[in-house]
This record gives C-alpha cells, structure tokens and sequence, in this order.
C-alpha cells in the first residue's frame, strides 16, 4: 500500500555554523533565496506561493515558510524542492560559502 502525501506548507531553513555575517549581508542573501524559491515555485507549481519569515537561530542565515493556497502533490513537491536545492546549490558555489546547510520541513508550524 503506498501513502501518497500532499503538501500545503513547508519551511526551509539554511544555517551555517559560526557565520560571521553581517545584518546588511543577511538581507541580501535572504533577497537571493527568496528569489531563487519563487522562480523555482513558477517552474514547477505554476501555483501562488506565500513567503512568511520564521524567527532564526544564532547560525541560521534564512528561515522562511512556503505556503501554497491548495497543496502540492508530492510529486509536484518534490519536483519543487530539488529545484530550489539546486538553485540554492549555484548560488552557495558562486558566493563561495561553505559548511551551509539547508533543510525542508513539510507542513510545519513556527511557533511564536
């Protein structure tokens, strides 16, 4: 019996461990990402998709959650996050920063 999962909402966290950025660098790799993200979402989902900011930790460099108005198959999904994992990749080679590390959590919630 398979389960086939349908995905409404998802946060994506990169971190790096001792990062010594800036307030000013921050923004503006954050502006990277969340731009990379929608141009992934346009070429997969072609759906809307809603970027709300989720409070970060000491050595997170961009904590957002994607929400879409009706879920994505988890085909849809997956075919999402691997191309925002390889936009997101590129990015990390050519700005040559390193140990960054990026995680999806399905349908999670932030907590306030």
């Amino acid at each position: 019996m398979e389960i086939f999962i349908n995905v409404a909402m998802v946060n994506v966290l990169v971190n790096s461990e001792g990062n010594d950025f800036n307030e000013r660098e921050q923004k503006i790799l954050e502006v990277l990402l969340l731009n990379l993200a929608a141009q992934a979402n346009a070429q997969t989902t072609q759906k809307g998709m809603a970027m709300n900011p989720v409070d970060r930790g000491k050595d997170d460099l961009f904590h957002f959650q994607f929400a879409w108005q009706k879920s994505l198959s988890e085909e849809k999904y997956n075919e999402f996050a691997e191309a925002v994992e390889s936009r997101y990749d590129v990015a990390f080679q050519m700005c040559e920063l390193e140990n960054v590390h990026l995680s999806f959590m399905i349908n999670s919630y932030s907590k306030s």
